[in-house]
């Protein structure tokens, strides 16, 4: 994958009390409250057909995550990430 592929995932991420991911993916000392799922925006690195997985790069915390082609969303317009 030559390009950058911007897009929209989904993922269940531990929460703190404010709704935010926590544990390993925030620097603030809370404690985990519930496990939600997500929708986050990044970039897509990098592409397994045979297991159907995409690894995503989060735009806003920079970790990569293995997702599910299936719970990945391609965004034609990079700029349409700025409205939601």
């Amino acid at each position: 994958m030559s390009d950058l592929y911007h897009c929209t995932y989904k993922k269940v991420f531990p929460v703190d009390e404010y709704g935010r991911p926590g544990g390993f993916y925030s620097l603030a000392d809370l404690p985990i409250m519930e496990h939600k799922e997500l929708t986050r925006s990044g970039i897509i690195l990098a592409k397994n057909e045979e297991e159907q997985y995409y690894k995503v790069q989060d735009s806003e915390k920079n970790f990569t995550e293995w997702v599910p082609m299936c719970d990945v969303t391609i965004v034609q317009d990079a700029r349409k990430l700025l409205v939601e």
